[in-house]
């Protein structure tokens, strides 16, 4: 008989095994690492666009620092919102979590810093200063 409170059973995903994070990690970083050869040619939007996408790549590889450094090159390149400026904020919440969590105050301080620098960034974009 149909009962409106049944809920259905969900299905849960395959875990993946270190080894098979591990290659997926390696393959997503080498990604990223050929299209610096495509970066160093481009300019302007495109130029940013492509540091977009291997900032993106990095941060799923879990290269957090690699990942910031793209991001804040396409920020430098092109100031403009979007991908960049979503991927430093996750980037800088998590480094600040994870330092908290270990105890660091200066990272902690420091990633909170460039937090509020990037959100004070983009409200003046939003301005138009």
């Amino acid at each position: 008989m149909f009962s409106p409170f049944k809920r259905k059973a969900r299905k849960t995903a395959p875990e993946k095994s270190e080894q098979e994070t591990r290659t997926s990690n390696e393959g997503l970083i080498a990604q990223a690492e050929a299209l610096q050869e495509e970066i160093d040619s481009a300019d302007g939007v495109e130029r940013s666009d492509l540091l977009d996408q291997q900032g993106g790549l990095y941060q799923r590889a879990g290269a957090t620092d690699r990942a910031i450094a793209s991001f804040e090159a396409s920020i430098e390149t092109t100031r403009r919102m979007g991908m960049a400026y979503r991927g430093l904020t996750t980037l800088y919440s998590r480094k600040r979590s994870e330092a908290a969590a270990a105890g660091d105050d200066a990272t902690m301080r420091e990633s909170f810093d460039k937090l509020q620098a990037l959100m004070q960034s983009s409200k003046d974009m939003l301005r138009g200063k």
